[in-house]
């Protein structure tokens, strides 16, 4: 569960959204695994997954957001029954993140 903050989604955005979902391709799928990007409340989400033995055929590996507001990504997550779950931020690699 990965959650772009606001400056890096808009970074991997500058090229549009094909860039941006080369680019979350490229950081977070497998060689073998599926990407599937749809839009989810005012961003994308990514859904990342390998194939897996049994009927489901799948097995889902990341959900990455970006663009979301925290709100829109809770929404999502506790329609896919999975509103339990921690949100992992990912900053930009420049970002300070040292307190005070």
């Amino acid at each position: 569960m990965k959650v772009l903050v606001d400056e890096l989604y808009a970074t991997l955005s500058e090229n549009g959204r094909s860039g941006y979902e080369d680019m979350i391709e490229a950081e977070y799928a497998g060689p073998h695994e599926r990407v599937e990007h749809h839009r989810c409340g005012d961003g994308v989400l990514s859904l990342i997954a390998e194939p897996a033995p049994g009927p489901e055929g799948m097995r889902l590996t990341h959900l990455v957001y970006g663009g979301c507001t925290a709100h829109q990504v809770r929404q999502d997550l506790v329609s896919r029954g999975l509103g339990s779950l921690g949100l992992t931020w990912v900053y930009p690699p420049e970002a300070d993140l040292s307190e005070g």
